[in-house]
Order: structure tokens, then sequence, then C-alpha cells
């Protein structure tokens, strides 16, 4: 902006000089027009120089604004890009967390259906059939129902016999379980 005032300033003087030699030449009539129009040429410049100064004035605000809002802008990207990044850390630390559980579901689902397969697996060994090889030793025996509720200790006290002479009759192992329907034989007392 100095630069433009001191280069008015230097215009303005140049025509002054110019017109002062022009005086010199010849008449003053011819003279003071031309001074009068050197002197509207340099005020229509100095007033579209400073035009010109307020419109730079005007750009380099409007410049500066620009920049300011850039700038602001910039720093909001840079935080939404480290919010983006510590979302995609928290999402990748879910997604392993989630595999880890669904691993540890899996082998407790594992387990429990080897579990259930081996419980099913003692339940479903087919006792002897009592009808087709018939009681074990020698006398008269009982052919009981096995009804719902029924334990070999509630038969056995039933008959008046003991666990261990049923288990013996109907070749039961120790861990053998009872089936409402089963036939057992019960020996009789003498």
């Amino acid at each position: 902006m100095k630069k433009q005032f001191f280069l008015s300033i230097i215009v303005t003087g140049g025509m002054a000089l110019v017109l002062c030699g022009c005086e010199a030449m010849g008449g003053r009539d011819r003279d003071a027009q031309m001074q009068k129009q050197q002197f509207e040429m340099v005020r229509t410049q100095t007033n579209q120089m400073n035009q010109v100064t307020a419109s730079i004035s005007a750009l380099q605000n409007s410049n500066a604004e620009l920049v300011r809002i850039v700038n602001e802008s910039n720093q909001k990207i840079a935080n939404l890009e480290q919010r983006s990044v510590a979302l995609e850390k928290n999402i990748s630390n879910l997604q392993q967390q989630l595999g880890a559980e669904k691993q540890e579901r899996q082998t407790t689902i594992n387990k429990m259906i080897d579990q259930v397969s081996k419980e099913v697996s003692k339940a479903s060994v087919p006792a002897p059939s009592p009808a087709s090889s018939g009681p074990v030793g020698t006398g008269e025996f009982y052919e009981h129902k096995v009804e719902s509720g029924a334990t070999l200790g509630s038969i056995a006290k039933a008959y008046g016999v003991t666990v261990q002479e049923i288990m013996t009759a109907n070749r039961m192992k120790k861990d053998a379980s009872l089936r409402v329907g089963q036939t057992l034989y019960v020996p009789k007392k003498k």
C-alpha cells in the first residue's frame, strides 16, 4: 500500500514537471488547458489507484478469512481422522473379543455334546433281556414290571429281598439304571 502511495506521488510530480516544461514552450491558455487535463488525469489515476488499493485490501482480508477457514477445516479433518483410527481399533478389538467368545462357546458346546453323548451311551446300553435269557440262579422268581419312581431298594423292600439278590438274578451291573416298563426277576423267599 505504501508503494502505491509513493507511486501516485511520483506520477503527480512527473506530471507537474511536464506541465512546467510545457509552459516554456507555448501559450498560456494552451498550457493552462493542458495542465487542467493532466491534473484531471492524475486525479483520475489517483482515484483508480485508491480503488485498486481498497480492492487489494478487501481481497487480502477475504484471503485471510479463507486461510482461517481452511486451517479450521484441516484441524477438524485431522481430528476426524484420529477418531476414525480410534474407532477402527475399537472395532478390531471387539471383533477379536467376539471371535474369542465364539470359540469359547463352541468349546463349551462341544464339551456338553460329548458329555451328553456319554450319558446317552450309558443310558442306551440295553439291559439284558430277562425274557430271553431268564433269571440267574435256581428257584422260583416273581416277574415285576418297573413303574415310574421305583428304585431297586423299594422293589427289594417290597419283596423282602436284598438289592444284590435282584441285581444278581437280572445280571445287572452296579451302575445299571431302571426303565419304566422293564421286567425284573425277583427271587421268591423260601
